[in-house]
């Protein structure tokens, strides 16, 4: 009985979160739009050197725009780290969290016990309340509407922020699962921010052009029961501008931006 009670008192605070910060959502959207930012994500640490002797940052920044974030893993290969933290954080440049896995996503149980493990990762980083932790979804694979609830509440419950990077063209099972969740459990899956992958523009990938820096235009794809309008971040262009690190191993980053400054100053950190 006290488990059942707990789960119930998790699930309704989870809600009540939820409620609450789409409601924020929909009070930052009614803000006057602003200028697109620019920021950056990669699986190469900002801080790598390469073999021209600047780092990883000095060549986004040289090439296209000076960050105003970059998104780095919390897990995998190449994980974020206190060192990285620092040397962002010295650049006036703000880091948007991301978490990957290749566990399977298809039950609601899965997905709590993939947030609490995110948690314990963003805790052991001092990374604070109120930050968005996107977690990434390949294409290829399904994470189920249930999946997606179970890690949007635990979550929410702890204070943190849901999002999910994902594909978000129809032609994907992130559309369909994340727009049944969408009619289902809406002030839940409102409250989660969404990082669009799509359209990745052909221009921008594997550009080596410092002369193209972004579209003008707010153009990522939505999914189904949401608007681009509710879109937190798009990235537009992938594996731009490659070089070798200083060990010889093949570097790039890829090209995101964002419209709603608050996206930047309060969901990352």
């Amino acid at each position: 009985m006290a488990c059942k009670i707990h789960c119930t008192n998790t699930a309704d605070a989870a809600i009540r979160a939820a409620e609450a910060n789409s409601s924020e959502n929909a009070a930052a959207e009614a803000q006057p739009a602003t200028p697109l930012r620019f920021g950056v994500n990669s699986k190469t640490p900002a801080d790598t050197l390469l073999q021209n002797n600047l780092t990883e940052f000095e060549w986004a920044a040289r090439n296209k725009l000076y960050p105003n974030f970059w998104g780095r893993y919390l897990s995998g290969e190449n994980e974020l780290t206190k060192e990285e933290i620092e040397f962002l954080h010295d650049k006036g440049c703000k880091i948007a969290a991301l978490y990957r896995t290749d566990n399977s996503k298809s039950t609601e149980e899965k997905g709590e016990a993939l947030a609490r493990e995110a948690l314990d990762t963003a805790r052991a980083l001092s990374i604070p309340e109120g930050t968005a932790i996107f977690l990434e979804l390949d294409e290829t694979e399904t994470a189920s509407r249930d999946f997606m609830r179970g890690f949007a509440k635990v979550l929410l419950f702890h204070g943190f922020v849901p999002g999910f990077k994902a594909n978000t063209d129809a032609k994907f099972s992130f559309d369909r699962e994340y727009s049944r969740g969408v009619q289902s459990d809406t002030a839940l899956f409102r409250s989660c921010l969404i990082w669009a992958v799509a359209p990745s523009l052909a221009q921008y990938d594997r550009t080596t052009d410092t002369h193209f820096i972004h579209p003008d235009e707010w153009m990522p794809y939505a999914p189904s029961g949401i608007t681009r309008a509710d879109i937190a971040v798009w990235q537009y262009g992938k594996d731009c501008h490659p070089i070798q690190d200083d060990s010889g191993k093949e570097t790039a980053f890829n090209a995101d931006l964002v419209r709603n400054d608050r996206v930047i100053l309060d969901r990352m950190f």
